[in-house]
């Protein structure tokens, strides 16, 4: 792969799993018909591609989020108040989320194209696109290879609650509202009459139960995760495709 991915991208298993993939793809002239095999090759490598494009993504938007609160003014640290900072913050956080999701978006209608190929009875929307989503990824497996240990993954990424969790805040802030940085400042006196005060940085989306802490760290968090889940995805995924091909 000339394009150039951040070193945490599971690089070496997911060329070779889109090498395997591809040997599933049989090329001849096409007339660029939904149906048509090329279309279908076309669906399954814009995918592969969608997948490393929003990783590559997701890496920048965490770096560029902790440049911008680096070079934060401590008026802002302190107050709030500077709504340019904020927008970019937000811009960082949404585009993140977003980009995160549609990591195993992309992923899952890659995969749609793979088992198609294998068993296209299970796959009826190859001609509907539109209705390839995760969800149907992973009926149209259970359906076609119900022992294979990548349905069991794909139905494990769904339940997952760091996924869940990033999938939720990306729905409210794709469809409802913003998150914003909200500082919270409160102060206890002890038994022996000292007088402590705690500053807390969080950030509040209204309608999301998660506590998320304001930090350096908080797309990291995140990103350490969907990496995690994405290398086990691929590695089973690759999996499948050499098991597949040896029967």
């Amino acid at each position: 792969m000339t394009f150039s991915m951040p070193p945490t991208f599971p690089q070496d298993t997911f060329q070779e799993f889109g090498k395997r993939a591809s040997e599933l793809f049989p090329v001849i002239p096409s007339d660029e018909t939904p149906n048509d095999l090329l279309q279908k090759q076309q669906h399954f490598e814009r995918a592969l591609w969608a997948v490393a494009y929003r990783y590559r993504a997701c890496s920048e938007l965490n770096e560029a989020f902790r440049a911008l609160l680096q070079g934060a003014s401590d008026h802002w640290r302190k107050w709030n108040a500077d709504e340019e900072l904020n927008y970019r913050l937000e811009q960082c956080l949404y585009h993140f989320f977003a980009n995160c999701v549609s990591v195993f978006d992309s992923l899952a209608f890659c995969l749609y194209f793979v088992g198609a190929m294998m068993a296209p009875e299970h796959f009826p929307y190859i001609s509907k696109p539109n209705n390839i989503k995760l969800k149907t990824t992973t009926s149209a497996f259970a359906s076609a290879f119900p022992n294979a240990p990548i349905t069991e993954h794909l139905w494990g990424l769904s339940e997952n609650p760091e996924f869940k969790k990033i999938k939720t805040i990306r729905n409210i802030l794709a469809h409802r509202i913003i998150g914003r940085r909200n500082i919270h400042i409160c102060g206890t006196t002890g038994a022996d009459g000292k007088y402590t005060k705690t500053r807390e940085e969080i950030w509040y989306i209204p309608g999301s139960n998660e506590r998320l802490e304001f930090s350096e760290k908080l797309i990291q968090h995140h990103l350490e995760e969907t990496n995690r889940l994405l290398t086990t995805l691929v590695s089973v995924s690759l999996e499948f495709v050499k098991s597949e091909r040896r029967k």
